[in-house]
């Protein structure tokens, strides 16, 4: 690489990589460039002294080059596009820092290494790969029973139970190789003697008699199969055991009443609810959302995140995190974004939550949970109609593309397909009574009762517990006498949909980096980060940003690879985060 002082602003020529950038941002950058008349390249040639790239690595720069048949200038710097948006806020070529060049993988990487015949495992969950895919599954599915059965426990010792076994599935997930001994993990960190002994069970017999214990539970069952139910945790699941309770019919036979609309819905729905989301169903649906969004606020960022992100290809829920380059402009995108939906007719009910968001707030203490740690996003949390098509169907690859800024141009190919799967469920205002086919008996019981008055459609109800709810139809529905009766009977109506979790979160992009990360996971991943953010470097860490309590000042970051590295960890994909 040439030193920066070889390079005066008028031999400076910048070449931007175009791949992980979204469109809209990408011409934005290119216009200001223009304007602050710093060079600029439109293909990748001998002259650049500057290329700027959204790739976190070397590696990842080089294979897409050599894709489009371009080569890297020998004597050309490659950067983060953080550089670039420093130049431009200076209106000149600024020097490069340690901080803007792109590393290669294994600059950055501190796997396991072998050190004297002993095997050496980062200290942090955060710093080490744990794919979804690993060498011990086995073994961690067992140790993962015995987390959970401390989670539903929920007593005062418990909880550091349930870390601690969760801390040594980790480790497991992350070594080289198959333990075949358990002399094999002396020395490791987080692997105590409880789970040796479990482990020593698996590798000599095949089974643990104290995991088998937990899974012949009836207790264990019925705990299982309640806190499955949307809105119940262990507390809840508890008292039903106690009332002698054996299943989800128990409970709707028994009459459980709840202000909750989560139980309510949760219980009306439960088989679809706990079916498997599909990867092609959450596809099908951002594609959606990303057309919709993009008509109310052009540019518009919208990303799948949790478990989707990091490669599984079934979840429990959809997590649509949405931003725009432009601060500000996302505000009331949430609302107008609900009302398309819902004119679709692809909304059931949800709860809406304004931001609580405020300043203060950055620089409070905070405790961490096996539950993890709550943000103050604006967002919507609730239950979607996911035409049955979804799941026959699935988008082009370009879809797994894991970056927060690529969807946009893929998903536009395919929106009129997948617009024509929910156009039968459009309505106009003048037709918003009329149910879709699933509705056809409870609409004509509407009907029925018109001369009592206006009785709004069943996916208006929305019993709100905080005062914020979103109303699709803008109104407050009883169905019957009663509020649970409709959920009821729309669930056991002939429908060619099926009720999916959805969650939609609206981030400030100055934030936005930091809640990919936050809404990607693990949530393990982020606790560990979390602490390890507190402990090691003094500093705090939320889905909002990175915080040093003692200067009271934020860390802002321009991509993911920003954020580990003002963490100072290594790089992990997305797929890596899965401990």
């Amino acid at each position: 690489m040439a030193s920066q002082e070889s390079f005066r602003r008028g031999d400076a020529v910048i070449f931007i990589v175009p791949h992980k950038i979204q469109r809209k941002r990408l011409e934005d950058m290119k216009i200001s460039m223009k304007k602050k008349n710093i060079p600029l390249a439109e293909s990748l040639g001998p002259n650049v002294t500057h290329v700027v790239t959204e790739f976190e690595s070397v590696e990842q720069v080089e294979k897409v080059l050599k894709k489009e048949g371009w080569e890297l200038p020998k004597t050309a710097h490659l950067v983060v596009i953080k550089w670039l948006t420093e130049c431009l806020k200076a209106s000149k070529i600024i020097d490069v820092q340690q901080s803007h060049k792109l590393k290669r993988t294994e600059e950055t990487e501190s796997g396991d290494k072998e050190e004297d015949g002993n095997l050496t495992v980062p200290e942090w969950a955060c710093q080490r790969v744990a794919r979804l895919v690993h060498l011990n599954k086995k073994l961690t599915d067992a140790i993962e029973v015995l987390q959970e059965h401390a989670e539903l426990r929920d007593g005062h010792q418990d909880y550091s139970r349930a870390l601690a076994f969760r801390r040594a599935s980790c480790v497991l997930k992350s070594l080289p190789f198959a333990v075949q001994d358990v002399r094999q993990l002396e020395g490791l960190k987080d692997v105590g003697g409880h789970v040796k002994r479990v482990l020593s069970d698996l590798l000599d017999n095949g089974s643990s008699s104290e995991v088998q214990e937990i899974l012949n539970s009836s207790w264990y069952q019925k705990m299982k199969l309640f806190t499955s139910v949307f809105g119940i945790g262990p507390s809840t699941a508890k008292k039903w055991i106690d009332n002698e309770l054996e299943s989800i019919k128990d409970v709707k036979r028994n009459s459980v009443r709840s202000s909750d609309w989560r139980v309510i819905w949760g219980l009306a729905f439960f088989e679809d609810l706990n079916s498997p989301v599909l990867r092609s169903e959450a596809d099908r649906f951002l594609s959606i959302v990303q057309q919709e969004a993009e008509k109310l606020l052009p540019g518009v960022i919208v990303q799948l995140c949790g478990g989707f992100r990091r490669g599984k290809s079934s979840g429990h829920d959809v997590d649509i995190l949405l931003t725009h380059p432009k601060e500000g402009s996302e505000l009331g995108l949430l609302h107008n974004l609900l009302l398309a939906l819902e004119k679709k007719d692809l909304i059931l009910i949800g709860h809406k939550e304004k931001s609580s968001f405020r300043q203060e707030i950055l620089f409070q203490d905070f405790k961490l949970s096996m539950r993890g740690q709550l943000d103050h996003f604006e967002k919507w949390l609730g239950i979607c109609k996911f035409p049955k098509s979804f799941q026959e169907q699935r988008l082009d690859s370009c879809l797994h593309n894991d970056d927060s800024n690529s969807n946009s141009n893929c998903l536009s190919d395919h929106a009129a397909q997948d617009l024509d799967s929910v156009k039968h469920c459009e309505h106009s205002e003048a037709d918003t009574q009329t149910q879709t086919q699933g509705n056809s008996q409870l609409h004509k019981a509407s009907q029925e009762k018109s001369s009592e008055g206006t009785v709004p459609t069943c996916h208006s109800l929305n019993e709100s517990f905080d005062g914020t709810s979103y109303e699709p139809s803008a109104k407050k529905a009883k169905c019957g006498s009663s509020l649970d009766a409709c959920p009821d009977d729309l669930a056991d109506s002939e429908r060619d949909w099926v009720a999916r979790r959805v969650d939609l979160i609206i981030a400030p992009y100055s934030q936005y980096y930091y809640a990919l990360v936050g809404w990607t996971g693990s949530k393990h991943f982020n606790r560990d980060a979390r602490l390890y953010a507190q402990k090691v470097l003094g500093l705090k860490l939320t889905s909002h940003g990175l915080f040093d309590m003692a200067k009271k000042e934020a860390l802002p970051s321009s991509s993911e690879a920003e954020v580990f590295h003002h963490l100072k960890l290594p790089y992990r994909d997305p797929e890596d985060r899965n401990c």
